[in-house]
């Protein structure tokens, strides 16, 4: 009996110490420090669970000069090929189309990387992407070309580009240069567009587009285009790191540029999009140009609008956070007219520190028939005399709510990592009322009375 309670006791000694080991670990788990915490910044929302396929092909060798053409297969309903990883010197893609109800998808089984450029072609209802093997967050890699990495040609129609990653490359990483007349009618159009989860370092201009409305000839006219979750970083002349010139309802979201044009004096806008559409929850920090030089006109003879708002722009060495404006060869009566504008709730700080040219917020130019309001910002830091809104030309934007602080402190702003504000911050609760504003950068439903600028 003395011997069985003495196995007991040190058994009983035994597990407290265990149970305190274990209590001491998760403690030094959940208090991180100050030092540790890394910066937030938007995500992408969970990868979807992929369809049920009706018929697989398995595609590749891992090197070589890798070509799909599509009519070379049986299409028709949900369609996998999944390329085998490995390296590539070459890959080209051409024709094929998921048809009325179908869809194709190309995927990667392990790491596809490249070498040499890909060519697409000829592309309608396919998906192209990189979330195809567990583990590999980008399963399309492009690395160290001295030309372009992704060359389109003829047309795309509801297509989408996800999970590549792109790093030194010596041009363009996406060129489509679509130049069909535009007649209103189906074929003179390419439409429905996303390019999604991609990283760019040290790369030239992330998609380098085409179109135009010159005086009442349309071409290259591109509906509905999506732009989301990029990070692109380290590129000393690129200029703009995407560029369209006829554009109805872009999307451009959820983006993060960082360290561009440090070696360009360009009248640069980092995003250069000519039409209509959304610009919102991006960050552009450390950069020279307009986060997006918005170049407005509509398409047909009833308006839509430019939407700038919940962006995070600072530290600038060149030029304001945003520009809109209109050109004359633009609008043709009967044929296109022009934008409304709606800039808020961005945050927007130490702009044109280079100091020979005015930093504002927005710099407003002739929208030739078009009105500006102005919302709802908060800007810190710029060179004197300051301006929210800057009147460039005839145009006088309406301007209310807008809030200016010498520092990002005396604006309750914690930090230049995150941007969020104190509990006593003065933006706090104090914005006018949007439909559009239901979430703030970082997806915080909005109140009713929303802060001032792009955290809420």
């Amino acid at each position: 009996m003395r011997k069985d309670s003495g196995m007991n006791y040190i058994f009983f000694v035994l597990i407290i110490l265990f149970a305190a080991c274990k209590k001491n670990e998760t403690s030094s788990q959940i208090l991180p420090t100050q030092a540790d915490t890394p910066i937030t910044a938007p995500t992408p929302p969970p990868v979807a669970t992929g369809p049920s396929y009706s018929k697989t092909y398995e595609v590749g060798t891992g090197s070589g000069d890798l070509v799909i053409n599509g009519s070379a297969y049986t299409l028709g309903g949900t369609v996998l090929f999944k390329i085998k990883g490995g390296s590539y010197k070459s890959i080209k893609i051409a024709n094929v189309d998921g048809g009325a109800n179908g869809l194709v998808t190309f995927q990667n089984n392990g790491l596809v990387e490249s070498t040499g450029e890909m060519r697409l072609e000829n592309l309608n209802k396919v998906v192209l992407s990189g979330n195809g093997t567990s583990g590999i967050e980008k399963g399309f890699l492009f690395q160290n070309i001295g030309y372009r990495a992704i060359q389109v040609d003829g047309t795309i129609n509801n297509f989408t580009l996800q999970y590549f990653a792109f790093k030194n490359i010596g041009d363009n990483v996406i060129t489509y240069k679509y130049e069909t007349a535009y007649t209103g009618a189906e074929g003179s159009y390419s439409q429905n567009l996303k390019f999604l989860n991609i990283d760019c370092d040290n790369t030239g201009q992330l998609i380098s587009g085409s179109g135009s409305s010159n005086n009442g000839v349309l071409q290259g006219f591109i509906k509905n285009l999506e732009i989301a979750y990029v990070n692109y970083q380290n590129s000393p002349k690129v200029g703009s790191i995407v560029w369209f010139g006829n554009v109805e309802n872009y999307d451009i979201h959820h983006n993060t540029v960082n360290n561009v044009n440090t070696a360009n004096d360009n009248h640069n806008g980092i995003f250069l999009m000519n039409g209509n559409g959304q610009f919102h929850h991006n960050r552009i920090s450390n950069h020279q140009g307009n986060a997006i030089r918005a170049h407005s006109f509509t398409v047909g003879s009833t308006p839509k609008d430019v939407l700038i708002y919940n962006n995070i722009v600072f530290n600038s060495r060149k030029y304001s956070a945003f520009e809109v404006q209109g050109f004359g060869y633009s609008i043709t009566p009967g044929k296109t007219t022009y934008v409304n504008a709606k800039i808020f709730n961005n945050t927007c700080g130490s702009l044109n520190s280079s100091n020979d040219w005015q930093g504002n917020v927005v710099d407003v130019y002739s929208l030739f028939g078009g009105k500006c309001n102005v919302f709802n910002n908060v800007a810190y830091n710029l060179p004197a005399p300051y301006v929210i809104a800057g009147q460039e030309s005839d145009l006088i934007p309406t301007s209310s709510n807008n809030f200016y602080f010498k520092t990002s402190r005396e604006a309750g702003i914690i930090d230049e990592n995150n941007f969020k504000l104190t509990e006593n911050s003065p933006l706090k609760n104090k914005g006018i009322a949007e439909p559009l504003l239901t979430t703030d950068f970082y997806g915080v439903a909005r109140a009713s009375n929303p802060s001032v600028g792009a955290v809420e």
